[in-house]
């Protein structure tokens, strides 16, 4: 128990204790360290800052992938590829580089859409510019998407 006394002081009588106070915290008879240590530390992954942060880069992902559905519909009514879309965009390693899964319709050759996909590349990056309020274009890498069985014929 933490005691604070009062100490008045009179030129006669000396040095008198007027009243004793209790301030502060009490300890409690029984105190684990190790316990109270485990609840003031934060588990990996629990942290708010870390989970805002990959908010934002899921909802930057998904701008990405907007910008990119609306390019490729545009590229694919005008060339004729059909359905080509974006199925998922993730970072790789970080949002400066951005990982495009594409899902290629069964009629057109994989290798070919993205062969072209390649050669348009800049131009939709621009567009992914134009569509996002960042400093920097993401550089985009285009990968087909698998299909439930987890790999194409």
């Amino acid at each position: 128990m933490y005691e604070r006394a009062v100490v008045s002081v009179c030129a006669n009588q000396g040095v008198s204790i007027l009243k004793h106070r209790n301030r502060g915290l009490r300890k409690p008879h029984f105190y684990d360290s190790e316990f109270t240590e485990a609840l003031r530390e934060t588990p990996p992954g629990d942290n708010s800052h870390q989970g805002q942060l990959e908010r934002k880069t899921r909802q930057y992902c998904r701008q990405v992938q907007r910008a990119l559905n609306l390019a490729l519909a545009e590229v694919c009514a005008r060339d004729g590829w059909g359905d080509v879309f974006v199925e998922e965009v993730s970072p790789a390693p970080d949002c400066g580089r951005l990982l495009v899964c594409v899902a290629v319709p069964p009629e057109c050759a994989i290798e070919e859409a993205l062969r072209s996909l390649r050669e348009i590349a800049p131009s939709l990056r621009a567009e992914v510019a134009a569509a996002i309020t960042r400093k920097r274009a993401p550089e985009l890498y285009f990968v087909p998407a698998c299909e439930e069985g987890g790999e194409y014929e």
